[in-house]
């Protein structure tokens, strides 16, 4: 989702340390005392800025440890823990927030970096470099399904009508839909760039009143962008024979803005919206005129959203915490502990399948596709498995759907090859976006 860029900005000065690419992870708190502990962790991680800054490198690593500790299955934290220790020219410290590291489920390729290729031929980092190169290496379950020819279209969500067999992708860059049959694009919905309609971001089906659900967004990254564009923020019902917009729902300006994000269809029709930027999970009853607001002092950064099917409970993706449960009688929201060497943080789209969420996580490096199975009481992930880690195609995934007994995603949007001032960067070459389709286990 767009507002993984708003991730980057808690990073300040320490990026160039961390070199943060978008990585975050989460540890086995719930409730509010995981809120709590973040909090912790960012503010260590604010004063270990200003220290770097300041040029007091004790100071900062001493707040970077800080802040590993209050969080401390937070990667970009764990990695800041090793780059301050290299810099220190602490071997046990860079052996340990390695082993941290690897400890995640997470690799780098320490070979190629400067700052570490000096510790790979030492013997008592063998098994450390072998395991980051195990997290890293490719897993290949994926097909490419469809293709959209224009590489400048820069897809962001999906989804599928079993009616007719077609995908439906959102454009960031051109405000509209695609409709893709026998793996290309038929049609778009509507022309591109028109005034009003902002990026689009989330689509799914309603296939039982022949619509689909979009969210817009007024951003800086969509074609024709103007300051006025971003008070753009709205819930879309779109007729899918011919492309009208039936009914929009706008929110009232907010004073950090919305971005409204992905979306999702709940077994009684409920329609659900993530707002990233204020941030707020918004409910759309049957019939009812009106958006209903649900809010937590766990809610950071909301990315998707998966209910389960008997309508009680919805899964929430927020790309800084982790994997959310909301109760939808009581609106009551808890964070789900994490399996042991896993994280779920970083989590971008997500889909209900049987007994597990299925994540594209693109806040790891490398981005992948997985699996966290979730206990009977639905509140702790007891296991993650890597469905998919196809880093070859899908350098940037973002948002998928379960169609039959595959998992059908966005493999290569385009959020890192602009600016978050939507200029292109020229070092970052565009490719043709594509659909891949892994399979999920049998039923």
């Amino acid at each position: 989702m767009t507002t993984r860029c708003a991730l980057h900005a808690c990073v300040g000065a320490l990026l160039w340390i961390a070199t943060f690419t978008r990585e975050s992870a989460a540890q086995s708190f719930t409730g509010v005392a995981a809120a709590d502990s973040a909090s912790a962790a960012r503010a260590a991680w604010q004063r270990a800025v200003a220290a770097f800054n300041a040029k007091d490198m004790a100071t900062a690593r001493k707040e970077v440890d800080r802040a590993a500790n209050a969080w401390p299955v937070q990667p970009a934290y764990v990695w800041a823990r090793a780059v301050t220790a290299q810099m220190s020219a602490d071997t046990d410290g860079v052996r340990n927030a390695l082993e941290s590291y690897a400890a995640l489920g997470l690799g780098r390729d320490l070979r190629t970096d400067a700052r570490f290729a000096g510790y790979v031929p030492l013997p008592r980092f063998a098994a450390i470099v072998a395991r980051h190169d195990s997290n890293r290496a490719s897993l290949v379950r994926s097909r490419v399904i469809a293709t959209l020819s224009d590489s400048t279209f820069w897809p962001e969500g999906m989804d599928y009508d079993p009616r007719t067999y077609r995908y439906y992708v959102a454009s960031v860059r051109h405000r509209t839909i695609a409709e893709v049959a026998d793996g290309r694009v038929r049609r778009e919905l509507w022309p591109r760039e028109q005034p009003g309609i902002g990026a689009v971001l989330g689509v799914r089906v309603d296939a039982r009143r022949g619509v689909i659900w979009a969210t817009l967004a007024g951003i800086p990254q969509m074609q024709g962008y103007s300051p006025a564009d971003s008070t753009i923020a709205a819930l879309v019902r779109v007729r899918i024979g011919d492309g009208a917009i039936e009914r929009r729902w706008d929110l009232p300006p907010a004073a950090l803005g919305h971005t409204l994000g992905d979306l999702a269809i709940g077994p009684l029709g409920d329609v659900f919206v993530t707002d990233s930027n204020e941030p707020v999970l918004y409910r759309l009853r049957p019939g009812a005129e009106a958006l209903e607001r649900i809010t937590s002092p766990l809610f950071h950064s909301l990315q998707g959203i998966a209910p389960v099917p008997n309508g009680n409970v919805a899964y929430v993706a927020d790309y800084s915490l982790g994997m959310l449960r909301v109760d939808l009688r009581t609106n009551g929201v808890t964070r789900l502990e994490d399996a042991p060497g896993s994280t779920s943080i970083g989590c971008d789209g997500i889909a209900w399948d049987r007994d597990a969420i299925i994540a594209v996580q693109n806040g790891v490096a490398p981005a992948r596709v997985v699996r966290f199975v979730v206990d009977g009481s639905g509140r702790r992930i007891v296991r993650a498995e890597v469905v998919d880690r196809n880093i070859a195609i899908a350098d940037e995934p973002t948002i998928g759907a379960v169609v039959g007994r595959q998992f059908v995603y966005v493999a290569n949007s385009q959020w890192e090859k602009y600016t978050d001032a939507g200029v292109r960067k020229r070092e970052r070459p565009l490719a043709v976006p594509v659909l891949l389709a892994v399979p999920l286990r049998p039923r």
